[in-house]
């Protein structure tokens, strides 16, 4: 099978996540994969000028794979980037599927190449599924643009011949924004199995991050964004440190906040308990969640998050990590509750929640045991993207037929 993914993030610089996972475990299944990006600024690319690049044979997860990575032409200044990506692309678009014979178009992408992709897979009569992971266009931040951005993801979701969600909660937005209820389908999200596995905690790593064999560890891995929680747990570590003396909070990766969240903890002299380890690769990142007693998920709720289940949560319970998180009703709706290796908290008691657990050795161990062969059960990647090859091949059958 010819399968072209298309995203509107910078496949190279983005830290891995689903389908990244998922175009290479394809390529590793003998399919043709065909990867379409949106690249950002780079003050040393932007001689190249406005031409497309193609990268073949390209991995970045798993030794085995080989996809084709295609980079539309755009003029990789900030601001600039994606208007000019966006005026491009279509004609890119167009010229792989055509040239590569694609049987399916699988679209992550919403604001800059969603509307080309449903246009081209009406042209060419390539089926094409919209994979929906979160509410796209709560993620920009400009009203203007917000709303524009709604505009086409409204068409996206009415226009796709499939719409698979990653929580029944996403379901339900998917028919609110016009997709017909026959043609909406919960998908799980997946772990790669791979690197996330319950193993021993690394000495080495302990020494280098400061962190004493007896101390107590609390962990958080994600893009720190302001609706992470993260301020919250910072705001409020001195309650933590005030019952339990030898306590560390770990926080693994960057992103918005980043600079901020660092100043406030140095501005409330948390720096010996407190650890920013900026990015980390993905492969070693297991590594990491293995010295922690608990791993946090303490996200606001809004309209943004309550809807999603964050990959996060999986790979920790992979690795047979207790989780203590907010009640996002995505989450809280495959994830019931404790048999799931996952306890439930309100911000606001997410400190007390913390010290709590961390009372409980053997409490702690029960929800990890219980997470992780939940998860094994149920989200490995190598399971679902064979699913998922089904499922593409019925829609293909299906456009054939008609």
């Amino acid at each position: 099978m010819n399968i072209l993914i298309v995203h509107e993030i910078d496949w190279i610089k983005k830290v891995p996540f689903e389908p990244h996972h998922l175009a290479e475990i394809f390529s590793t299944k003998q399919h043709q994969v065909f990867v379409i990006d949106c690249a950002e600024p780079n003050l040393s690319d932007i001689q190249r000028g406005l031409h497309t690049s193609i990268i073949k044979d390209y991995h970045r997860l798993y030794d085995d794979a080989s996809i084709t990575l295609i980079r539309p032409s755009s003029l990789l200044i900030k601001g600039l980037n994606r208007l000019t990506y966006f005026l491009s692309c279509k004609k890119t678009i167009k010229k792989i599927l055509v040239e590569n014979s694609i049987d399916l178009i699988f679209l992550y992408g919403v604001a800059t190449n969603g509307i080309q992709c449903i246009e081209l897979s009406r042209e060419l009569n390539i089926p094409i599924i919209f994979r929906a992971l979160d509410v796209a266009h709560k993620l920009v931040r400009i009203p203007f643009l917000q709303n524009h951005t709604k505009k086409l993801e409204k068409s996206v979701f009415s226009s796709a011949d499939l719409v698979l969600t990653t929580t029944p909660q996403l379901s339900n937005y998917a028919e609110e924004m016009g997709s017909n209820s026959d043609c909406i389908k919960y998908f799980p999200l997946g772990v790669n199995s791979r690197y996330f596995k319950p193993m021993k905690k690394n000495n080495e790593l302990l020494q280098e991050l400061g962190i004493q064999t007896n101390d107590r560890i609390i962990l958080f891995m994600g893009t720190l964004y302001p609706w992470a929680g993260i301020d919250h747990i910072l705001k409020n570590f001195h309650l933590l440190q005030n019952k339990i003396k030898q306590i560390k909070f770990v926080i693994i990766g960057g992103g918005p906040d980043f600079n901020r969240l660092k100043s406030l903890s140095n501005e409330l002299q948390l720096n010996k308990n407190i650890i920013f380890t900026g990015f980390v690769e993905q492969k070693k990142i297991p590594e990491y969640i293995a010295i922690a007693d608990i791993c946090l998920n303490p996200f606001v709720i809004n309209t943004l998050t309550d809807r999603v289940i964050p990959t996060k949560i999986l790979e920790y319970l992979a690795c047979g990590k207790p989780v203590l998180s907010t009640p996002l009703k995505g989450t809280v709706e495959l994830l019931p509750n404790e048999n799931y290796g996952i306890v439930y908290s309100q911000l606001d008691d997410f400190i007390s929640s913390i010290e709590k657990l961390l009372q409980n050795k053997a409490h702690l161990d029960k929800l990890g045991e219980n997470g992780f062969s939940y998860v094994k059960k149920n989200h490995y990647w190598d399971s679902l993207a064979d699913q998922l090859i089904k499922i593409f091949d019925n829609l293909i059958k299906n456009q054939n037929n008609d």
